[in-house]
């Protein structure tokens, strides 16, 4: 696995430290860095939970997945 620059890009993007972005994604600071940084997978509940809090589009959220994102993060 790779590290998922456009999740951090995202979390960068609204000024959240991973302890932050973590709670608004309810769960451990360590699960959620884990992902960031390549170590696990974000299942689809977690995918959906980061769509809902940041109000990103689908067509964004696959991107995102993909670690493909180049427009900035709205809030």
């Amino acid at each position: 696995m790779k590290e998922n620059k456009s999740l951090k890009i995202l979390r960068v993007r609204n000024d959240l430290t991973q302890e932050e972005m973590a709670r608004r994604l309810t769960m451990s600071r360590q699960a959620y860095a884990k992902i960031e940084n390549g170590q696990g997978d974000g299942n689809i509940t977690f995918w959906s939970k980061v769509q809902r809090e940041f109000k990103i589009s689908s067509e964004e959220m696959w991107d995102l997945i993909n670690d493909q994102i180049e427009q900035p993060a709205r809030v």
